[in-house]
């Protein structure tokens, strides 16, 4: 049995990761994150003028990082180069922010420096959002395991972020003072405002709580495609609205929504890959050269 792909990633990344505009799908993310999966474990120590990869990302949000066709089809599981041309569309496609409260948006995927990757270039160098690998590098403590392969096998599209924010509210990460949560540990319950669903969730284009039910959650929200597919990833998802009355009589209304997320028992772990003990020399053209 093939082990899974899995890749650290900063939890402030999954914390603050969200959709603005696009139909970036679970796959797509994968693919991102196959993609960066060399640089993350980078040691960006400073130049010799004091100035480190992430100043430099910072000036015009661009990375320019060597990247593995090998690496990017184990981590999709797709089975040609030809099947990463849409995904990668897709990424270029959508526009992300770090956190619903920034105006500012990035987008993901900015193509190929030079030839597209295929049999004939394996090994090439493709531009991405330099603030986003910055905020997923593993420079800081305590980073998450993320199951890129699960992540990519995920049915609905509204999974792929929401796995990221539940591997970062396990971690402690992620969440706003005004939500109740229990301590960071196995298993996590936060208690989210109904105004504060698009934030949490990371996706701002579904904001009633039909909307959430019809194409996450399911029938009252206990239990579909989402739940599904974080299952797949090792992760038990129970989601709960929280109603009060609407004005007089019976009638209520659902005021926030109860996450728990718990790691399944016996779930894989797979280790990290060794991180480097320095940064690799950069090339005139990108941050990570050739092996």
């Amino acid at each position: 049995m093939t082990a899974p792909f899995v890749v650290p990633v900063s939890r402030r990344f999954c914390a603050s990761l969200c959709l603005r505009e696009g139909s970036l799908t679970p796959l797509d993310l994968a693919l991102w994150l196959g993609a960066v999966a060399d640089a993350l474990p980078l040691v960006d120590e400073p130049d010799e003028d004091g100035s480190t990869m992430r100043d430099v990302w910072a000036v015009d949000d661009a990375a320019a990082i060597w990247m593995s066709g090998r690496t990017l089809l184990e981590a999709t599981g797709l089975r040609s180069h030809t099947q990463l041309r849409r995904p990668f569309e897709r990424l270029a496609q959508s526009r992300v922010s770090l956190g619903l409260a920034d105006d500012h948006t990035h987008v993901l995927w900015q193509g190929w420096e030079g030839f597209a990757i295929d049999r004939q270039y394996p090994r090439e160098v493709g531009v991405v959002s330099g603030l986003c690998l910055a905020y997923a590098l593993i420079h800081e403590r305590w980073p998450v395991l993320v199951d890129v392969s699960a992540l990519a096998r995920f049915r609905c599209r509204y999974s792929g972020i929401l796995y990221l924010r539940a591997l970062a509210w396990l971690a402690g990460a992620g969440t706003s003072k005004r939500w109740e949560r229990s301590p960071p540990g196995p298993r996590v319950t936060i208690t989210v405002p109904v105004q504060d669903l698009h934030r949490a969730l990371g996706h701002g284009n579904l904001k009633l709580v039909g909307e959430w039910n019809t194409q996450a959650f399911g029938a009252g929200g206990k239990g579909g495609p989402v739940h599904e597919d974080l299952a797949r990833a090792g992760i038990r998802l129970k989601t709960e609205w929280v109603m009060a009355a609407a004005g007089y009589g019976t009638r209520q209304a659902p005021v926030a929504l109860r996450i728990t997320v718990a790691r399944i028992e016996r779930a894989a772990r797979v280790p990290s890959r060794p991180r480097p003990k320095r940064r690799p020399q950069a090339s005139s053209s990108s941050s990570m050269s050739p092996a």
